[in-house]
Formats: structure tokens, sequence, C-alpha cells
């Protein structure tokens, strides 16, 4: 897949992905699933089938592992967000280095946000439960009465802060994130140590700036952009 390839050296946004970019969010995840399939009483589905779950829009798993239609599956989306903001919220690991690097980019004067297909208001509740929701400018995630993908949340972003696409980076760990990146017109980095890339060779083909197998890498990277 042919991606678009840009460099600045000087980007004003920094946007981040949440799931497996800023914070190992699979317990609260999976127990999210589990919470689901018990309101609705689903069939049981493997731990590997589960991790499917992390990365692409909440609809689209359920529509596709339950094969759930219409108002089922409104049901199970309702269901997955009513845990998340029970319990899943403190389920939530923040990758080691991640606050130093916020606090870094912060005083390099960079503006940070979030872009991620998480609930809105669960991605806030988790940077607020962390206490690292003072470092960021923007935080973008999906609504449950409007429909948005990775590249509409990119874009509501940059528009909230007035910044120009060329201005501004996205990193994350998934081919979502990359394409989103993508259609937004926007440059990219991809991180391997989330959910998504499992490895180099996966993002080598997506022709992003620059590949972090590790948050320190990531931090010594942006100190350069």
């Amino acid at each position: 897949m042919n991606l678009l390839h840009r460099q600045n050296t000087n980007y004003k946004l920094i946007l981040f992905d949440f799931d497996g970019t800023l914070a190992d969010t699979s317990p609260g995840i999976l127990n999210s699933i589990e919470y689901v399939t018990s309101k609705l009483n689903l069939k049981e589905i493997s731990l590997e089938e589960k991790y499917t779950f992390i990365g692409p829009p909440m609809e689209e798993s359920y529509k596709r592992v339950f094969s759930l239609e219409e108002a089922k599956l409104s049901n199970a989306v309702k269901y997955h967000k009513e845990y998340a903001l029970l319990k899943g919220y403190k389920e939530v690991k923040i990758y080691p280095g991640i606050t130093e690097l916020l606090k870094k980019l912060k005083e390099n004067n960079k503006l940070i946000g979030v872009a991620t297909l998480k609930a809105e208001t669960t991605a806030n509740k988790i940077l607020e439960e962390f206490k690292i929701d003072s470092y960021f400018d923007v935080v973008k995630g999906t609504n449950i009465n409007k429909k948005q993908s990775k590249e509409d949340l990119i874009y509501d972003a940059i528009n909230t802060l007035y910044i120009n696409k060329d201005e501004t980076i996205l990193i994350g760990d998934s081919i979502y994130d990359a394409i989103g990146a993508m259609k937004a017109d926007i440059s990219f980095i991809g991180v391997t140590y989330g959910f998504g890339f499992k490895n180099k060779e996966d993002i080598k083909n997506m022709n992003c700036i620059s590949m972090c197998d590790s948050v320190e890498e990531l931090k010594r990277l942006l100190e350069d952009l």
C-alpha cells in the first residue's frame, strides 16, 4: 500500500493514537467484551479473536466477529462503552516513559493531541485517571451519535487548534492509523510496541517518516522533529 511520505522539520502538533500507542488498554477492552457477551448472551470467542477488537472501530469488530446488525449491534457498542466508563478506564497501563515524553514535548512548546477510535469520554476519563490530561491540548474520539473515521478525528483535532496539515504528525501502532494519516494528508510515525504492527517489517511499506520499537526510541526521534 502506497501511503503518503512526507517529513517536516518543525511539527507543531503531535497527535497520538491511544490504544497501543499511549497505553496498554487490553485488560479493559477484553473485559468490556466479556461484559457485552454476558449482557447479550453472545457466543464465547477465543482470546485471539478478542485481541482483534483492539484498533478497529467497535461497530466493525462486533459486526465482524458476532455477525450483529442494527439494534443488537447498537446495544453491543452501548454496553462496551458502559463497562469502559464503569471499570475499564482503570484497567489500563500507561506505557513506561510516556509521561516523560509528553513532558518533554511540552517543554519544546509542542501542541499535543489524541485522535482515537476509542470513545472520547473514555479516553478523557483515562487521561484524567492517570493524571496526564493536562499535557493534551485536544482529545478527539468517537461519539455514539456520530460515526467518525480516523481521518475525521485527525481533521477535527487540526481544525480545533487551527494548525496546518503539514505542521501535524500522527503516531500510531496500526494500519488504521497509517491509512488515517494518509487520507488526512499528514505525516505518520509507526510504533511496534502496541497491538497492530508487530515489527518494522510490518510498517516499512507504509511510507511513514520513521518506525520506533520503543517509547524511548520515539522520544529520541521526536526531539529532532
